[in-house]
């Protein structure tokens, strides 16, 4: 095997271990090419229970160190090592690592070699400290060969490598690419981070920031978290010694199913400021936010999805002589019917979510069985407008009539249909309202869906309580009302045809191309290359059963206007399409603590992200995009 397959007979990784700590040395390939870099992988795998430390160990141990000899036509550099963890002992705080950890080398030649050499001899020396009940410092010496040639045929490397490559870089810390500032006030570090990723700190648990530099920071001390509406954030870190010329560092943001790490290397600027802290101020925000829901359901009432409700409500208010107690009590009944409806729908996203769904506001359009059952009852009801049909109500005490006249149980029943109805629109404020319980606790969770349920219920029990009003504008009853049932069966049988439509959809994967435009399917890669390369990125966060998206598409979107702007500035389009579950999607729109549709962002070339409002026009689009 050996004569037949010489290149594997080299060995592909070289090992040495203790009875704490097993270390591995992996190179990409067994031979090094003199006109190209090779990479080498160094593994090192604590077991039993014992941990070893990073460049800063903390408050005690010693850092993990590798050193190499080399022929001196070759020299070496370190690409990057694994993020460390943090470690709680004894009062005690310690960086390192319990599991295995990865350093990666480039190995390069300083001037080429003239013939090949059969043998190229390398010595890796690791040194650790190894700590559980008692701590040990231990080294290894690895040496290894590799063959040299001067030939660049192609390679490939081997398929160990290959797997413990995608296992290191999933540890490496990723680089932070936007702007970073620190400053030392006193006894404490300020650090200012300049992001995109609006919803960085949103739901984590610990975040930490770890400088290389040991004994700098308190590292017991809760780093205080500050951010603004602008993408930017700050920590406060106190001081053990506040003699910092240069300061580099690992930022960890720890949450429930995901550890990020970052590698940051902050610039020095004085006078920074650190920005409010996230939970400061909170009653008065959350009174804010309060406000904005019960706002933004006053308004739902208002959007285009909401036309068959406001129909079958018109009729029940011009039907009949009017009675108060009763007209107040059923519109008690329709109030009860939305709240119910809305804390129903929140407890369901709560539950969904905790079973690990990706879903938001709207999420039951996304069931095709539901669609279909909501085409089945609004179908019917199109009939019954028409008295073509009448269905007898099993919830009565005696057998009668399901009419749209003021009843109690109608009124509640028309209540919960009235949310399900609503729930594919996000009004203005609405959306704000929403997305703010998602890094929210259960006890703040519940009060923003109930403002936002009496919002929404408030224009028709205004009506009831106080009719007098609407009762000066319309005539008598008369012939007239039987007219406006059929007129209102109208959007009615447009509301079932848009639901088929929304079912075909979520059926049939075909894509139709809308426009003249190129809108590109929403990928987080996508975009972040985009970015990257200087383009000016415009992202629509749609879906198929959004009445209000489809409105600003038919409306601005696909207009020659916006055409024009996007040929004119370059912009990049994607199409976010929520229509069916996407947990990709549903992620981005947590990033911009948001979980409902629609939803705008524009990305200005070289410039942070502007959110749009969620009505658009022709000159509030031109307004942001100039």
């Amino acid at each position: 095997m050996a004569l037949f397959l010489p290149e594997q007979s080299l060995a592909l990784s070289a090992k040495a271990q203790t009875d704490k700590v097993k270390v591995e040395v992996l190179p990409a390939f067994a031979q090094l090419q003199s006109n190209a870099p090779l990479d080498i992988l160094v593994k090192v795998t604590p077991q039993n229970g014992w941990h070893i430390y990073w460049d800063n160990p903390g408050d005690a141990g010693l850092p993990t160190k590798i050193s190499w000899k080399l022929p001196s036509k070759l020299q070496i550099r370190e690409l990057g090592h694994s993020a460390p963890k943090k470690y709680d002992a004894d009062g005690l705080v310690l960086y390192g690592y319990g599991e295995s950890a990865y350093w990666k080398y480039r190995l390069t030649t300083v001037t080429a070699f003239k013939t090949d050499l059969a043998e190229l001899p390398l010595q890796a020396k690791v040194s650790w400290l190894a700590c559980k009940e008692e701590c040990v410092p231990e080294t290894v010496l690895i040496d290894f060969s590799l063959s040299l040639q001067n030939n660049s045929d192609e390679r490939h490397p081997s398929q160990i490598w290959q797997d413990e490559a995608l296992k290191a870089e999933n540890t490496f810390p990723l680089m932070w690419k936007e702007k970073s500032f620190f400053d030392v006030q006193g006894d404490k570090l300020v650090l200012k981070l300049e992001s995109q990723h609006k919803g960085l700190f949103n739901q984590a648990e610990n975040v930490w920031f770890i400088p290389s530099q040991k004994d700098k920071i308190d590292n017991i001390a809760i780093p205080q978290l500050g951010q603004d509406n602008q993408g930017n954030y700050s920590l406060e870190i106190p001081l053990i010694d506040g003699s910092l010329e240069n300061l580099s560092g690992v930022l960890l943001i720890e949450k429930a199913h995901q550890k990020r790490a970052y590698e940051l290397s902050p610039i020095y600027q004085s006078g920074l400021k650190s920005l409010p802290r996230i939970g400061d101020n909170g009653e008065e925000n959350f009174l804010w936010v309060l406000i904005m829901a019960f706002v933004g359901g006053m308004v739902l009432n208002f959007m285009p999805c909401i036309f068959p409700i406001l129909s079958i409500k018109a009729i029940a208010l011009v039907q009949g002589a009017y009675n108060k107690r009763r007209a107040r009590i059923e519109a008690l009944f329709y109030v009860l019917g939305v709240v119910v409806c809305f804390v129903i729908m929140a407890s369901l996203l709560i539950l969904l979510r905790l079973q690990g769904e990706h879903i938001g506001w709207g999420f039951q359009l996304q069931s095709p069985v539901f669609v279909a059952c909501m085409i089945v009852v609004f179908f019917i009801i199109f009939l019954m407008l028409l008295d073509l049909i009448n269905l007898k109500n099993p919830f009565a005490n005696k057998v009668g009539r399901i009419s749209f006249t003021k009843q109690k149980l109608n009124a509640f029943f028309t209540g919960l249909f009235a949310v399900l109805i609503a729930s594919p629109c996000t009004a203005p404020f609405m959306g704000i309202a929403i997305g703010y319980t998602l890094s929210k606790p259960i006890y703040v969770y519940y009060p923003i869906f109930v403002a936002l349920s009496l919002g929404y219920a408030l224009p028709f029990a205004l009506i009831a309580f106080f009719p007098r009003i609407l009762l000066r504008i319309l005539p008598k009853p008369g012939k007239w009302m039987s007219l406006l049932k059929k007129i209102f069966a109208i959007p009615v049988l447009l509301t079932c045809l848009w639901l088929a439509w929304v079912l075909w959809h979520l059926t049939n994967t075909h894509q139709v191309a809308e426009n003249e435009l190129i809108w590109q399917d929403y990928h987080a890669q996508k975009v972040s290359e985009a970015l990257q390369n200087g383009n000016a990125v415009f992202i629509d966060f749609t879906a198929k059963w959004c009445i209000t998206c489809l409105a600003n598409e038919k409306m601005v979107l696909e207009t020659k206007d916006f055409a024009e702007l996007v040929k004119k500035h370059n912009i990049l389009l994607f199409k976010a399409d929520w229509t069916s579950k996407s947990p990709e999607i549903a992620d981005a729109l947590a990033q911009f603590e948001r979980n409902s549709v629609p939803l705008y962002v524009y990305y200005p070339a070289g410039k942070n992200y502007e959110l749009l409002p969620q009505l658009l026009t022709s000159g509030i689009v031109k307004d942001y995009l100039e």
